[in-house]
């Protein structure tokens, strides 16, 4: 009975030795989070209009905001030999205006954020110049501001 009284208690030691150093060792970082506690997991950015040619006059491309991202980044670059404009439309082209503006025909990228966070659904971004326009477009969503 006193052996196997010892080769129990040699057992309980070994396996609490092997935990601990399986603790002391591991590359775990992690720790306990409450139920309600938000959890800080970066999202990666959805990419939903990437490196679309335009040309023209005039051109409207169509983008959703799914459900968990907030925020638009939109890329411009301007080929052509003016100027152009754009609108970033809610609903429809001629839907709530989100943003605007002008993008210089330097042919660098030029990038704008939507500064608050917009709801989910369909959104439409227009350019336009009174001489024909060429670029490129890249609209991406995020979670954040940038």
């Amino acid at each position: 009975m006193k052996h196997v009284r010892k080769m129990i208690v040699a057992v309980l030691v070994s396996a609490a030795v092997i935990i601990l150093i399986y603790n002391f060792t591991s590359n775990s970082e992690g720790r306990f989070v409450k139920a309600n506690e938000p959890i800080n997991t970066p999202v990666t950015p959805l990419t939903v209009i990437n490196n679309e040619d335009f040309a023209g006059t005039t051109n409207t491309h169509r983008f959703d905001i799914p459900a968990g991202f907030s925020y638009v980044k939109v890329s411009f670059k301007n080929t052509g030999s003016k100027h152009f404009t754009f609108t970033i439309n809610k609903g429809s082209t001629s839907g709530t205006a989100i943003t605007s503006g002008s993008v210089p025909a330097d042919g660098k990228e030029h990038t704008y954020y939507s500064d608050k966070a917009l709801s989910t659904g369909l959104y439409y971004v227009s350019t336009s110049s009174a001489q024909g326009m060429s670029g490129t477009l890249d609209v991406s969503l995020g979670t954040d501001v940038n």
